[in-house]
């Protein structure tokens, strides 16, 4: 069976599994990266910030989001993009992602 949703409605659907996922995450001053965002304790970070726009996010957490909701990888950029803007009220012009150290 096939339904038919809005995207407003899959943005609400996906930021609310985002913000289970995210849980605890705080932004912290980086090694690498202007602003890291981490649970607190850990070296890692899921995503890094450098100032004034380009977000870097972990490869893994990039993976989870592209397979779990079956998306492209310019759909799943734009998503993290409206996600970090709303939740944290930051402004993103780029994003990478991968084994990066600036997300330490």
């Amino acid at each position: 069976m096939k339904y038919i949703i809005t995207e407003s409605k899959l943005d609400q659907l996906i930021f609310r599994y985002l913000d289970n996922k995210l849980d605890g995450i705080k932004p912290i001053k980086g090694k690498y990266s202007d602003v890291v965002f981490g649970l607190p304790g850990e070296t890692l970070g899921v995503m890094g910030l450098e100032k004034p726009d380009t977000l870097f996010i972990d490869s893994d957490f990039f993976m989870e989001i592209k397979l779990m909701f079956s998306m492209d990888t310019r759909d799943v950029f734009d998503l993290i993009k409206r996600y970090v803007e709303s939740r944290y009220n930051l402004k993103v012009n780029t994003i990478l992602f991968g084994e990066d150290q600036r997300i330490i």
